[in-house]
Formats: structure tokens, sequence, C-alpha cells
């Protein structure tokens, strides 16, 4: 077991990574003669939370209910959490009660807004079970709900009391939803650092085939990157804006399919795509970087190509609605080099017009 401390302004945790966790992870400290709710993401393989169920068990916890959820983005609203505030409500949960999130980014997402509204604040430990969320999502305390269709609009920040990663989800998922999470671990290693990119580039078929030792130095790597940007920027005032690379666009293209058509992972990677292409022209990067880093997704699996055409001006149009907008300009993290990145607003829409259509319609 490899255990990575984040330290944030407001709370100080371990996010514990490792094979055969569930069962074996001291959580008397945390949970001991207090009222447990599991929050579970249907898709998420019983054996495995019966384990972590046998664990609180064992660690002195009083109550142990379950609640499953349809985790979906179409899902990822205030309606949909009212029925988990209804459950802890009617069960005469407390102050003084742990909330688990098991599942992908989604239940993070939800998990942790919930836990920081119920009773105007509860302990929360994430337990994400997909390569997305164990790299990205549970890690940094941002919390939110979609609403009338555009993502993250209503959130808080939040950090869990532990994050435990147990890599033995991964066996449990799709080819694509690894290549999504591995799409995440690309930017980090694209905002801040050309050894880990580099390296990616070296063992990637390793990285997708899941052999113990790469998968484990991916997502320890990755999460160390941005337990490192998050503790400099707990509250995105600056730096941890870095993170969103890729994003801007990536959340409209989410946002143009309907929640649909693209898989997050999917639509970042596009997103980073042009993100690279706009750096070019507004950030003086080598244009060597964009064949690098196209050529990195394309070897994932994760196509590189539209599914369906777009109007760019529409997918600006979709931008300037998302929460990155700073007046009339819009708000890029863009690239100087592999390994740095900055953050630029721009306001010519052509400029990014022209980045859109040199990554994503050739």
């Amino acid at each position: 077991m490899k255990i990575i401390k984040v330290k944030t302004d407001s709370k100080n945790y371990d996010i514990k990574v490792g094979h055969d966790l569930l069962g074996s992870t001291p959580l008397k400290k945390l949970v001991s003669q207090k009222d447990i709710l599991l929050i579970i993401d249907n898709k998420v393989p019983e054996l495995l939370i019966n384990k972590l169920k046998n664990n609180l068990k064992k660690s002195s916890s009083k109550k142990i209910n379950s609640i499953k959820i349809n985790a979906s983005e179409n899902n990822k609203n205030m309606s949909y959490l009212a029925k988990v505030y209804d459950f802890l409500i009617r069960n005469n949960y407390s102050r003084d009660c742990v909330i688990f999130g098991i599942g992908g980014g989604i239940t993070c997402d939800m998990t942790g807004f919930i836990a920081s509204t119920f009773l105007r604040g509860v302990d929360f430990i994430l337990v994400p079970t997909t390569l997305l969320s164990q790299v990205d999502a549970s890690i940094g305390g941002k919390t939110g709900v979609n609403h009338k269709g555009f993502k993250n609009m209503i959130g808080t920040f939040n950090q869990p009391t532990q994050v435990i990663i147990e890599t033995k989800f991964l066996k449990s998922l799709s080819k694509l939803e690894i290549q999504c999470g591995l799409m995440e671990v690309i930017k980090h290693g694209l905002i801040a650092d050309k050894g880990f990119f580099v390296w990616i580039e070296k063992n990637l078929k390793q990285i997708l085939s899941l052999k113990p030792q790469f998968i484990e130095k991916t997502i320890k790597k990755s999460i160390e990157i941005k337990a490192s940007v998050v503790s400099k920027d707990e509250k995105e005032n600056g730096l941890r804006a870095i993170l969103n690379f890729g994003h801007t666009f990536g959340h409209a293209l989410e946002t143009i399919g309907s929640n649909k058509l693209y898989a997050h992972g999917e639509a970042v990677a596009l997103g980073m795509l042009a993100a690279t292409k706009l750096s070019e022209s507004s950030s003086d990067l080598n244009p060597k970087v964009f064949n690098r880093v196209h050529s990195m997704i394309k070897n994932t699996g994760i196509k590189v190509k539209l599914k369906k055409k777009i109007i760019p001006k529409e997918l600006i149009k979709l931008m300037q609605s998302d929460k990155k907008k700073n007046n009339s300009q819009l708000k890029f993290i863009l690239l100087k080099k592999i390994g740095e990145a900055k953050i630029k607003s721009i306001s010519n829409e052509m400029t990014i017009e022209n980045a859109i259509k040199n990554s994503l319609f050739y």
C-alpha cells in the first residue's frame, strides 16, 4: 500500500493506493460509533462492497445503510440527490455520521456535495472505482452537480476525510473506461511533469493492460501531481485552474452531445487537442507537441475525430456559458511546453474557431 498525504488549508488527509485494501485498511479511528451511509453506484461489484461492509462492522460502526444510485450526468442534479437527503433525514442521521461514496467521478462529485450540504457538513470518505475518478475526481475536494444542462454549475469545495483507492476495481472496467481515465493522466503530465509524460509514452501498452507495477505508478504519480497543485491553491483562485486543461472545450462538447454522445474522457481528449492547437497561436507552443499529444491519445484507442459534425461558433457559445468565462473573454489553459501550463484569457473568437477546426476537423 502506498500513502499520499494531501495538505490543504481546510483539511489534511491520506490517499491510500493498493491492491485488496477494502477489507484491510484501518477505519476504526474514522468510523467507530458512527452511523454510516454508503452511496454506491449500481455498477460497482457487490463482492468488493461486502469486503468494505465487513471492515466497517469490525471497526465498531453503529448502523450501516447503503443506497444505490444510477450515476450518470443526467442524474447528477439536485432533484435526483433529493432521494439521498430524504433517506438521511428519514433514518435520523446526525452530523456525527460518515458518508462513503463508492463509484466513479459522478458518484464522488455527488457524495462530496451531499456531505458538504447535509446538516451544513458531515465527514465523507471516497472509494473511487474507475481510473478517471482515482486519478482526478476523488482528489482535491471539488464537488458539483449539473444544472439545466451545464456541468457542475452548483457545487462546493469540500475535502474528504480519506480516499481509498482499490486497484482491484479496475479489472471490472470496460476498455473505454480505462482509456477515459488515461486522458486525465496524460493531462497531468502535459501541464506539470514532462518526465511523466515521456514515461507514459514509453509504457502506454503496459499501462493499458493494467500491469500492476505500471498502473500503480501511473495512479500514484498522477495523484501526486494533482495533490501538489491542490495544496497550493485549494479553491481555484489561480494555479489550480491549470487542472482544467482541455476541459473548457471538453465540457462544451459534452453539452452539445446532451451528455450522451461523448464520455467525459472522450470529450477531454478532444478538448486537449483543441487546447494544444490553441497554444500554438496563443502561447507560441512548438507545433510538434500537437503531433505527440495526438499520437498518444490515438494510441490509447480513444477516437481523435468528432463523432458528429459541429459548428465551431456554437461550441464557442456554449463555452461562454461555462463557469470559466471572464467578462467578455474566455479563459483557457494553454501549454508553454510539455510540463508547463499557463492561464490566458482570449477574446478573439476567430483564434478559438481556427484552433477547433485545425485540431478536430481533419
